[in-house]
């Protein structure tokens, strides 16, 4: 058996059989396979497809391809929540802390953000101080004390799905619903919990394009779960425009403490409702949604996730100082306005271009190991279905590199369709299953 052999059965259509995909996995995690001979594999992959079994295969030799994390200690009711990314998308970590106030543990393993999504453990790190590398005793520790706790997917944490995103990423696979389905899956596997909650993001501003792509996603999540005796819950949002109004490390980071506090924007508040009340009919007797959505914003009302929040940045040494006085965090040098160039009513916020911007700008990274400005990013003062006049303000760029203002500014007023047609209201959860 050998790599050639393999990526040459997939070229042909062929199923790959257990000790084959193994092979790969084992072999690729100790970089006995190149790069560019995963790369062929992940391809053929994209365009031939994988069976479930094969799909169940490599979900468990991704999983076990490092260490793997027993919670069992702390509960055998540990719930995750895990989301396909998009512009502005700050919904994870909001929710942690509502679970976790409610007696609900939540142990969060997340990576670091690649494209036009940023990554949470990026966006927590803007808190200064705050810690995701930490070990896993310490994980389990702040579970059992805080409930709820969060650790950075690193090379002992599923080590091979690290290097097959990165890759997937780089080769413009990363829309590839098997390769996504199995790196969904093996992170949930490694993390010890045994019910997932996947926020399954579709539209301009995520690598899911289609609302028909995100049905198939959750169905496959759904039947991987039941075979590996996990209980599975999937929502589908849309990601056309971006998610809230703040997109950039330290300006989410605000929004988000801003959500905890009880000012929330309201797209926000419905994903973080509808995915909340499906983590609350995994974790607890009560399966009406409807009343798991009274909880969920009772509980947020009542300041009780906010203080929890407060709880798990302490744990993991983060300064309360930032999260109590959010106005210390770092400005960036411009702060410039964003004119509109006609009248009427938002019809669409084209997320993909305003993401594309906010990394221009200096909030995203293209490149595994590039450095993020955090103070960086943008702020929209217009959502679809606002009226806007000639000339008034819909959005501001925060950047440190004067340069880039112009550019920005002109590609950002192309993001921003305007129309005189009336609007009707569309929720951004789309569907439940």
């Amino acid at each position: 058996m050998d790599i050639k052999s393999i990526i040459q059965k997939k070229r042909e259509r062929k199923e790959l059989n257990r000790d084959e995909i193994r092979y790969f996995v084992s072999k690729y995690t100790r970089e006995e396979i190149t790069d560019a001979q995963a790369a062929a594999l992940m391809s053929y992959i994209y365009i031939n497809g994988l069976t479930e079994t094969e799909i169940l295969e490599l979900v468990k030799a991704m999983a076990e391809s490092g260490t793997t994390i027993d919670l069992s200690e702390i509960s055998d009711n540990i719930v995750d929540k895990h989301s396909t990314g998009g512009v502005g998308d700050k919904v994870t970590i909001i929710l942690m802390p509502v679970i976790a106030a409610l007696g609900i543990p939540v142990a969060k393993i997340s990576s670091r953000g690649y494209g036009i999504s940023g990554g949470t453990i990026d966006k927590l790190e803007s808190i200064p101080g705050f810690d995701a590398d930490i070990t896993i005793e310490e994980f389990k520790e702040i579970i059992k004390k805080v409930g709820v706790s969060i650790i950075e997917q690193n090379f002992d944490l599923a080590p091979v799905e690290t290097k097959m995103y990165k890759l997937r990423n780089q080769i413009a696979c990363s829309d590839s619903l098997p390769l996504i389905a199995a790196s969904l899956m093996s992170l949930k596997l490694a993390t010890g919990g045994n019910k997932f909650v996947f926020d399954i993001t579709c539209g301009r501003g995520t690598y899911i394009k289609t609302r028909e792509e995100a049905k198939r996603l959750a169905k496959l999540l759904n039947r991987l779960g039941k075979s590996l005796g996990k209980e599975v819950g999937c929502v589908i949002t849309s990601m056309d425009e971006p998610l809230g109004y703040a997109i950039g490390h330290n300006l989410e980071i605000k929004e988000t403490i801003a959500s905890l506090r009880g000012s929330m924007p309201q797209d926000v508040g419905e994903v973080v409702v509808a995915l909340g009340s499906v983590m609350l009919s995994l974790a607890t007797e009560s399966k009406n949604l409807d009343q798991n959505a009274v909880t969920i914003r009772e509980t947020i009302k009542s300041g009780r996730a906010y203080q929890k929040f407060k709880e798990m940045v302490a744990a993991q040494y983060g300064s309360l100082e930032y999260v109590e006085h959010p106005e210390k965090f770092p400005e960036a040098k411009y702060i410039m306005p964003v004119y509109s160039t006609s009248s009427g009513i938002i019809e669409s916020i084209d997320a993909d271009m305003v993401g594309s911007i906010a990394i221009y700008l200096g909030a995203g990274r293209m490149k595994n190991q590039e450095e993020i400005n955090r103070k960086a990013g943008i702020v929209l003062k217009k959502k679809i279905g606002d009226v806007v006049t000639s000339g008034e303000i819909v959005a501001f760029i925060h950047t440190d590199d004067e340069s880039k203002v112009l550019g920005a500014t002109k590609n950002l007023q192309e993001a921003f369709i305007i129309t005189n047609k009336k609007l009707s209201n569309k929720s951004r959860v789309l569907e439940i299953l």
